[in-house]
């Protein structure tokens, strides 16, 4: 899988979460040491924070979802890209 770029500004994504289709904005940021990760706001406040791992799979930084949640979320993030 290519390389995400996170120096682009902010979108939304639509998914659904728990049977409820939801808006989330997504903003691309990396951590002082280069490692990209997306934050994930969901009415205002902060969801998730996921990013691409080295083993070629989306993972949770931050926040409370299953990883079929955090799946659907990375699939919409890398549909943008």
């Amino acid at each position: 899988m290519p390389e995400f770029e996170v120096h682009q500004p902010e979108f939304e994504i639509q998914v659904n979460l728990n049977g409820i289709d939801e808006t989330i904005t997504i903003k691309p940021d990396e951590t002082s040491d280069g490692v990209s990760f997306y934050s994930c706001m969901l009415h205002s406040k902060q969801l998730t924070q996921i990013r691409w791992d080295e083993n070629g799979r989306w993972e949770q930084l931050w926040g409370h979802l299953n990883q079929s949640e955090i799946n659907t979320i990375g699939a919409a993030i890398k549909a943008r890209q």
